[in-house]
């Protein structure tokens, strides 16, 4: 993880990505952006968390938001922000905005965690208390990064790609089929969300570079 050596060339990487993005954002800046895949396995959750920590380290409040509600990983990559409540708690009405994000180690950084696997994940990620609770963070927070699940699998990073304002696609080095990397690109055109660019991780190199191009 980038927060437990910052000065190392795998956080290094990860700045890396995020002037990229922000570079391109400059006529429209990408406030939220959510990472996904073709397909799983692909490293994309620690991608997310680890741009978290970047944008967090610019003094910016930041919020991960964990939105691959069938296979959720926040709570694994960030331990202290465990929650048996989270998002659908929230959702439900069980806890309030200030007990489902949580405050991790990382100052600046926030994190909500799915808590309870839903049953349903689409209803949830198509109903209007997610839209609202989405547009409420928005307002909220300097940067959201979204955690989704892979394109190739199910329907729901369409979903939330209708949302965000961009998209970084994670492609895993000789692993990734080329066919599943264009009908993954289509997908999120057809949803119309704007693709930032692509992050091929190498895992050879046991995820400690990344390559940046744009999509």
């Amino acid at each position: 993880m980038a927060k437990y050596e910052p000065q190392s060339a795998y956080a290094e990487s990860f700045r890396y990505i995020r002037a990229n993005i922000d570079f391109a954002g400059i006529d429209e800046e990408y406030r939220s952006v959510m990472i996904t895949s073709p397909d799983p396995d692909s490293g994309k959750s620690l991608i997310s968390a680890n741009l978290a920590v970047s944008y967090a380290a610019l003094n910016m409040k930041t919020l991960l938001i964990d939105l691959d509600l069938r296979k959720p990983t926040a709570h694994k990559i960030f331990p202290e922000c465990y929650s048996s409540y989270g998002l659908t708690g929230l959702l439900k009405g069980i806890v309030e905005m200030d007990e489902a994000v949580i405050q991790g180690d990382t100052p600046n950084l926030s994190v909500l965690p799915v808590g309870v696997t839903p049953a349903d994940p689409a209803a949830i990620l198509n109903s209007e208390k997610m839209k609202e609770l989405y547009d409420s963070l928005y307002s909220e927070f300097d940067r959201i990064i979204i955690d989704t699940p892979p394109l190739m699998s199910v329907a729901d990073a369409q979903t939330i790609a209708s949302w965000v304002d961009g998209t970084i696609l994670v492609i895993r080095n000789n692993y990734t089929k080329q066919d599943n990397a264009k009908k993954a690109i289509q997908k999120l055109n057809t949803a119309g969300t704007p693709v930032i660019g692509t992050i091929f991780n190498n895992t050879s190199m046991k995820m400690s570079d990344y390559y940046y191009g744009n999509g």
